[in-house]
């Protein structure tokens, strides 16, 4: 990968996380729906597009389109980057007493985490160990899908 295009990455990753602090602090503010906005922005921007594009994907489909040309670290920092803003809209759903909507942007952030611990082929970090956990004490057990169960399982066959 050239070191422009690494460069512009980063920018996009570190454009990112304001994005996520900016819609965290309209969530504490009570202001919902510019969290949201704030949200569906940072989405369009990792995605280089439109929400309607990229929400008319599947999970797996929007993961291929995330890494898409770029280099295993960077495609599975975009991928982290996605499952933190899902699990953002989230605690934005919940906090809109939304609860079908807050699972299932909780059980799409977990699904990204668990495909990217898996394909890293390694026990998980501490981090994504508590990223993992976080969500689990988020979406009720009987409500797991059952490719995130299956992710769950590999992940801990990885670990012992």
């Amino acid at each position: 990968m050239s070191a422009r295009r690494e460069d512009y990455i980063l920018k996009i990753i570190e454009q990112l996380r304001v994005m996520v602090a900016a819609a965290v602090k309209f969530r504490h503010g009570g202001q919902l729906d510019q969290a949201l906005l704030a949200i569906v922005s940072a989405q369009e921007k990792l995605f280089a597009r439109p929400a309607s594009e990229f929400m008319a994907l599947d999970l797996d489909e929007q993961l291929r389109q995330l890494r898409i040309d770029e280099a295993s670290d960077t495609a599975r920092e975009k991928c982290l980057g996605y499952a933190t803003l899902l699990r953002e809209a989230g605690l934005v759903y919940e906090a809109r007493d939304k609860p079908e909507l807050a699972v299932s942007a909780f059980q799409s952030a977990l699904y990204i985490i668990l495909t990217a611990a898996v394909e890293a082929n390694r026990p998980a970090n501490d981090e994504t160990a508590a990223a993992i956990a976080d969500l689990l004490d988020r979406v009720p057990v009987e409500q797991l899908h059952a490719p995130v169960k299956e992710l769950l399982a590999q992940l801990a066959k990885q670990s012992t």
